[in-house]
């Protein structure tokens, strides 16, 4: 009698739900095993096309223009789906678009970095960045010589969803007496 109570204690104390916590584990690991069907078409093509993008300067083009105002206008393209981020950085490991110009040697420049579009970053905090056609403006010094300019706008793409990429420095020429 004692045996048999000690086996039924045994079974239901340790056998049962010993096997319900491996059926669980194991429904578990089913159910986040990746199938070999994707959900949709247009989740599997955009995932494709961002593991086919290699660097920010693959999404990222500048148009570096004078103003009206006798100023440097800086035009972003960028690719569908994908921005760069603002001047300020949101956050302190993203990597802000930044100008730069030079002749022989670099040019103070007073920049006029607009706000941005807010986006949820996922991390708690949202992000302000920039998107395709965002125009960046800035004074050019009166002393400037009279030849083309380097421009250099350094920007880090990241896409809608999430991934960011390494930043890369995009250059322009930009011609200071007449349209480039």
């Amino acid at each position: 009698m004692n045996r048999m109570r000690m086996n039924k204690s045994w079974v239901f104390g340790w056998l049962v739900p010993g096997l319900g916590a491996l059926a669980v584990a194991g429904g578990l690991l089913v159910w986040q095993w990746p199938s070999g069907e994707p959900e949709t078409t247009h989740a599997k093509s955009d995932t494709a096309r961002i593991d086919e993008v290699r660097t920010t300067a693959d999404l990222v083009d500048i148009r570096a223009v004078r103003d009206g105002a006798g100023g440097l206008q800086v035009t972003l393209h960028i690719a569908e789906g994908w921005h760069v981020n603002a001047n300020p950085a949101s956050l302190d490991f993203l990597i802000p678009t930044e100008i730069t110009a030079s002749a022989d040697n670099p040019l103070p420049l007073q920049i006029d970095y607009p706000p941005g579009r807010w986006i949820d970053s996922g991390l708690g905090e949202p992000w302000a960045v920039y998107d395709d056609g965002t125009s960046l403006r800035a004074a050019l010094p009166g002393n400037i010589p009279d030849q083309p300019l380097n421009v250099a706008v350094r920007v880090q793409a990241c896409h809608d969803e999430g991934r960011c990429l390494p930043p890369d420095t995009l250059q322009a020429r930009f011609n200071v007496r007449g349209s480039p």
